[in-house]
């Protein structure tokens, strides 16, 4: 091998000639530089560029067409606003969306509470949320599609009773069929037939993608309180088709998270169903509407809260208030522009603006008091939104005073550890956020009457 080698290195290499080089392929970006010109020979070219024009990146040629009213509308609401350029639209294209959005979910609230919610539609309800995160997010140019997803809901149900409930009066005979059979079909239509399921952790019900109504219709799995809300609409759904035997009803059933002994906590599953007025499980609570509703707004609170979340407390509120209050001293946990929050350790869907829309909505169904009050004025400072912060603090501290904290309820949550916690360290930490929360009250109120100086006052305002 090795006199090959120098035989090969003494033989003269032979040049190729220039003229060979013309049988290569033209490049790609002489051909598309090249495509809007049209020579005297290059007939056929011509006809196909008649009347088009050269467009796009690959040179091919098309015809202009003018967008209709609407669509143009649409392309010129959307500009580069965003804090790192992201399209965002106009504010009055996508305000209304949110503002429907926010008004069917407080009627369909409003409505269970004074008993007059009968006709209103859970699923419907909890797409209302989707429908106003996604409108507030995106600063979208269209609309969620939410008829669309309560039109898979309503096929889900015509389906079961197709299919399922047929084959099952005709296995017994003709018989009618019982309210515990209904159930038991239906459950089975669900979760093994169409594969509805709970996450398989706690920590994944932290994603929002577990919460929106639309995300667990898609992908089927979902966090409790999102399956309850199915499986209520379903069951509303059977009973306005009469299903349902008169004078009885279902009871959708959640289990809230618990400490298990050694094993842990346990692990999330989803709502079951029992005859009204029947015995329960005691770890268990009856899901209603505004349950439904509430928990799900929770864990999306619980989703976007840009701090660390205090599971033995059920609350992120200790940090935040602490960095409210000691900014000055530590930057950490601090509110610093488009960047969000500077944080010691990440939170994976911390996103203030997010936390405080769900924490808006979660203050309204509660009547507008409680510990929503706090959370919301929180939240409000850390925006930059001194004066709100101040009027939420405010009239939390008012309705803490009048003993509304000893009477406010205790609302089962998806996070919540129903299991015992360390009695001395739960009021270390309440001491904790009470010097905390008085700081901040005191450095508001500074602040208000700073500004009120700058203003000037005027006569009758002392």
């Amino acid at each position: 091998a090795l006199p090959m080698a120098h035989a090969s290195l003494s033989t003269p290499v032979a040049r190729v000639g220039l003229g060979a080089r013309k049988t290569r392929a033209p490049r790609r970006v002489s051909t598309v530089a090249r495509a809007g010109k049209t020579g005297a020979g290059d007939d056929g070219d011509a006809d196909d560029t008649a009347g088009g024009k050269f467009m796009g990146r690959r040179g091919t040629y098309r015809k202009e067409v003018e967008d209709d009213a609407e669509t143009a509308a649409a392309r010129s609401s959307v500009k580069q606003q965003g804090g790192f350029g992201k399209p965002v639209t106009a504010k009055e294209t996508w305000q209304p969306f949110q503002r429907t959005a926010r008004a069917g979910l407080l009627e369909a609230a409003e409505g269970e509470r004074t008993g007059s919610g009968e006709s209103r539609d859970l699923v419907l309800t909890s797409l209302y949320i989707s429908m106003e995160d996604d409108a507030f997010k995106s600063r979208t140019a269209v609309c969620l599609p939410i008829a669309a997803y309560v039109k898979r809901v309503d096929k889900l149900m015509d389906e079961f009773t197709a299919r399922e409930l047929p084959a099952l009066v005709e296995s017994k005979g003709g018989a009618a069929l019982t309210t515990p059979e209904i159930i038991e079909a239906l459950e089975t239509h669900l979760f093994v037939t169409n594969k509805y399921c709970a996450p398989k952790g706690w920590r994944e019900l932290y994603s929002p993608y577990r919460t929106y109504f639309h995300n667990v219709v898609a992908q089927k799995v979902g966090i409790p309180a999102t399956l309850a809300a199915l499986y209520i609409g379903c069951v509303d759904r059977l009973r306005a088709k009469g299903v349902i035997p008169e004078g009885e009803g279902i009871d959708v059933l959640i289990r809230p998270k618990a400490r298990n002994g050694m094993a842990g906590v346990t692990a999330p599953v989803a709502p079951w169903g029992v005859p009204s007025g029947a015995k329960r499980p005691a770890n268990s609570v009856v899901c209603t509407h505004n349950m439904a509703l509430k928990l799900q707004l929770a864990a999306l609170k619980r989703a976007y809260w840009p701090w660390e979340w205090d599971d033995s407390r059920d609350s992120g509120v200790l940090l935040a208030v602490e960095a409210a209050a000691y900014g000055d001293e530590n930057r950490m946990n601090t509110a610093a522009g488009f960047v969000g929050i500077i944080q010691p350790s990440g939170r994976p869907f911390g996103d203030l603006p997010m936390a405080i829309l769900a924490t808006e909505r979660l203050l309204q169904l509660d009547g507008g008091e409680g510990y929503e009050q706090r959370d919301l004025g929180v939240l409000m400072f850390h925006d930059g939104k001194i004066k709100e912060a101040l009027e939420h603090l405010e009239a939390f501290e008012l309705w803490r005073e009048g003993g509304g904290d000893d009477a406010a309820p205790n609302l089962v949550s998806d996070v919540l550890n129903a299991g015992g916690t360390d009695a001395v360290l739960a009021a270390e930490l309440q001491v904790r956020e009470d010097e905390a929360l008085a700081k901040l009250m005191l450095d508001l109120r500074r602040m208000a009457l700073e500004e009120a100086l700058e203003g000037g006052i005027k006569s009758g305002d002392v």
